[in-house]
């Protein structure tokens, strides 16, 4: 019986931090680690750092450069470059 009652708990509450991320995000707010190049201010929104590695990667592969050869010039691995390449709009807006 007891256990019963501590799944319908840990069910209401998984479905309120659902609900709060939901309109934590609907408000523009950023939820989770901040993506390359950019850091979370105290309000919770994202800002562009100093790091202008996502634009300058960004500008290297519309000029056919290697997603290999870029990770190791710029010291950040393949993964990030192929982050940044996939949420383009994130990084030409700054």
């Amino acid at each position: 019986m007891a256990a019963t009652f501590t799944e319908l708990e840990a069910a209401i509450k998984r479905a309120n931090v659902r609900e709060g991320i939901a309109a934590a995000r609907e408000q523009g707010k950023w939820h989770g680690r901040p993506p390359f190049g950019f850091d979370e201010g105290s309000d919770e929104y994202l800002t562009p750092n100093d790091d202008e590695k996502g634009v300058v990667v960004l500008d290297a592969l519309d000029n056919g450069a290697s997603r290999r050869q870029l990770a190791r010039s710029l010291g950040i691995s393949r993964s990030t470059v192929r982050t940044i390449a996939e949420n383009r709009e994130r990084y030409t807006a700054l």
